[in-house]
């Protein structure tokens, strides 16, 4: 699998190729559920090129399709509706239809989802940005968060692939599946069941890998 010819942010490390694509994966679904793709962001996405496979079916090959069929939906999507879908889906009048924070999703533990993320981040000398409004736990956060652990940031060394997979593992794999088939059952989505289906093949490679690594 090639990396997407996708807005990716600058890396500031060098890393292999396979993590400068994970990296870049996990830096356009943040932006993706941060806030409403706008024209720039829907022209870049449809003009990517197909990621590369061997052929044959499996995990790969339904990433693949799911990211051509995103290209295609990028491509027809106005930028006024996309906005629109999102804040009825996310945001909404008083409760959102589907939640994008992991606390709608995880179980009780006794302490709340957002303090163990930020216990976890805590840990790794990691911390929410100032002037970022988006709370620890939220999908496009986590997303953030795994960029910065494979690819770095300024003054932030890429993390060892077990740091990786443990927090992957607490704070993402926990709930993302569940946050994804909330997204495409909910009547409300279109082109957002698009990026809840790639997210989903995506994060189910990153799941499988970590297993066996």
């Amino acid at each position: 699998m090639t990396e997407p010819d996708a807005p990716a942010v600058a890396l500031l490390h060098p890393i292999a190729p396979e993590d400068k694509a994970r990296a870049d994966f996990y830096a356009l679904l943040s932006r993706l559920y941060a806030a409403a793709p706008d024209a720039a962001l829907l022209r870049a996405i449809a003009s990517a090129g197909p990621l590369s496979i061997a052929v044959g079916q499996g995990p790969a090959h339904d990433l693949a399709t799911s990211w051509s069929v995103l290209g295609a939906a990028s491509a027809a999507m106005d930028p006024g509706a996309a906005a629109e879908e999102y804040q009825n889906l996310f945001i909404g009048v008083g409760k959102s239809e589907v939640s994008l924070h992991a606390s709608a999703y995880v179980p009780s533990t006794g302490r709340s989802e957002l303090a163990t993320v930020r216990g976890t981040l805590a840990g790794l000398g990691l911390e929410r940005k100032s002037g970022v409004d988006l709370y620890e736990d939220h999908l496009a956060a986590v997303c953030e968060t795994m960029r910065v652990l494979i690819a770095g940031a300024a003054g932030v060394d890429p993390f060892p692939l077990p740091d990786q997979r443990r927090f992957f593992e607490a704070h993402v794999g926990s709930w993302v599946f569940a946050c994804c088939t909330a997204i495409n059952m909910c009547p409300l989505a279109n082109y957002y069941r698009r990026v809840g289906q790639f997210t989903e093949f995506f994060m189910a490679i990153e799941r499988d890998s970590f297993a066996i690594e």
